[in-house]
């Protein structure tokens, strides 16, 4: 499932961030050691708050997001997440720009997870409470995605910083970096389920709300 057929709408899309950074963003929204409710979730996603024709084309940019938004935390609740086929790494310079579908997607990723950031040091928080001998390696896991995610998120940005730190050669490297991206991306994943574990089951709660 993806959101590729409401963004054939040309009245739609003037309203929408683009398709990819959505897509990022909700997912990063669902990812979220506790799960958010749509009213904290769904204005990121929109670019234009006051060019909603009417309470119908609303409605319809609601339920195709929240239908999008279930999707997505089913796939992480049957272990079948994956970052989206279009994805993938140009090993082209020309198309490193911040537009790349993949950098959109992870742009919309990180949003969410900086959006969402005093959840997820909640959790943390209660998690080096009760297990404070996890915390070091999880927080280098967590460090080494988050770093993966801002690399190809920007990757101009990512190989002007790493100039300043000596690394005249990354450029180079990132053909062979950008493979890793999928397991940076389940470990992400991984940490966040941890972490929920020491807060109450938000999965089941957030899926029953009656309507």
């Amino acid at each position: 499932m993806d959101l590729l057929l409401i963004y054939q709408n040309s009245d739609i899309v003037d309203v929408l961030h683009s398709r990819y950074y959505v897509e990022g963003i909700i997912f990063g929204a669902g990812v979220s050691p506790e799960i958010p409710m749509p009213d904290v979730w769904l204005p990121w996603a929109i670019k234009h708050h006051g060019q909603m024709q009417n309470n119908q084309q609303a409605d319809v940019i609601t339920d195709v997001l929240f239908d999008y938004f279930k999707y997505c935390l089913q796939q992480m609740k049957d272990n079948a997440q994956s970052i989206p086929n279009y994805g993938v790494f140009e090993d082209d310079s020309d198309k490193w720009g911040v537009s790349s579908p993949l950098s959109q997607w992870l742009q919309g990723l990180l949003t969410a997870h900086s959006s969402m950031e005093p959840v997820w040091q909640n959790a943390w928080q209660l998690m080096q409470d009760k297990s404070p001998n996890n915390a070091p390696v999880l927080a280098k896991k967590l460090k080494h995605s988050l770093g993966m995610f801002s690399t190809f998120a920007d990757v101009e940005l990512a190989i002007e910083q790493a100039k300043k730190r000596g690394q005249m050669d990354f450029e180079n490297k990132l053909s062979s970096i950008a493979p890793s991206l999928p397991d940076a991306f389940n470990t992400y994943v991984s940490i966040s389920g941890e972490l929920a574990s020491y807060l109450p089951n938000q999965f089941e709660t957030f899926v029953q709300t009656p309507v």
